[in-house]
């Protein structure tokens, strides 16, 4: 069964693309096959960090062909680049080189894509953007093309959400009122909260002020801590190559191992991979620390 993970954090740089990348880099190392996209509607950056020069938006095209009705898993891995890990391997589906595309990325396209490449990959990693407004307040006409169409989208149909915190006190009180809005769009869905860029420092208890923070303040007990590591990244970013490959030993590899090992031992319940894009998913994950609201309204 193929797993879709989507990488969301409030405005502010907190790190996605970071974590979507050696997330994706390190499923792949445990011997899966691994799609990368990059669905952020106000412009992609997985494929320049990784050094790859496309001017073609892998996604974009994906989207094209998904409007006419052709669109292949083989169309797929001929849009995507390939990158090199040290056991398996990753593709990366590249975003929109221009902010003013965003009209290419709507609903339908993205959802098709997302469902072809379901059937062509063991889990899909997919990058998206910060807002999470639905923009009906901006716009009187119904058909009109959504900004922000393709993150709710793939937040709407993801089998888990990686939520994404920057460390820092703004960083965490920008946090507190994204997570609230995506708790209130999408209340069933599966989460896992990662708190990133966390300085040497930890109370007596052995947790960050910052996830001290959100278990006080917004009741997020279980979040995955990620050090910063200014070495481990600046070697990655100069070789345009996932902490797999560039700083393999670091702790903050250690930890998107760590992070990977419990997304790669969940998957959708059997049988529910036909019917993910047609109906809300009831799957469940077995034996992880994810937060899950509850909605008693």
């Amino acid at each position: 069964m193929s797993l879709l993970i989507a990488v969301w954090g409030p405005t502010g740089a907190p790190g996605r693309t970071t974590v979507a990348i050696n997330l994706a880099a390190e499923l792949a190392e445990l011997g899966q096959s691994v799609l990368l996209i990059d669905a952020d509607s106000y412009g992609g950056a997985i494929a320049p960090t990784l050094g790859i020069i496309d001017e073609a938006a892998g996604l974009a095209a994906a989207c094209r062909l998904a409007e006419s009705g052709t669109l292949t898993a083989q169309d797929i891995e001929n849009l995507t680049h390939h990158v090199s890990t040290s056991v398996g391997n990753l593709r990366v589906l590249s975003g929109i080189t221009r902010t003013d595309r965003w009209p290419e990325l709507t609903a339908e396209r993205v959802k098709l894509v997302l469902s072809c490449a379901a059937e062509a990959f063991d889990a899909v990693v997919v990058d998206v953007g910060f807002n999470l407004e639905t923009d009906e307040e901006i716009t009187s006409d119904l058909f009109a093309p959504r900004r922000n169409a393709a993150t709710l989208t793939v937040l709407k149909h993801a089998d888990c959400i990686v939520e994404v915190a920057s460390a820092d006190a703004l960083g965490i009180a920008r946090f507190i009122r994204a997570h609230d809005v995506l708790v209130d769009l999408f209340p069933q869905s599966l989460r896992l909260i990662v708190v990133n860029k966390v300085r040497p420092g930890l109370d007596p208890r052995g947790s960050s002020h910052a996830a001290e923070t959100l278990s006080r303040f917004a009741g997020l007990h279980e979040v995955y801590e990620l050090p910063l590591d200014e070495k481990a990244l600046n070697a990655s970013y100069a070789s345009g190559k996932p902490l797999s490959m560039s700083a393999h030993t670091s702790k903050l590899r250690k930890r998107f191992v760590e992070i990977a090992g419990v997304l790669s031992h969940s998957a959708p319940v059997t049988g529910q991979k036909k019917n993910r894009f047609s109906r809300p998913r009831k799957q469940a994950f077995a034996s992880m620390p994810f937060e899950q609201h509850q909605d008693s309204a």
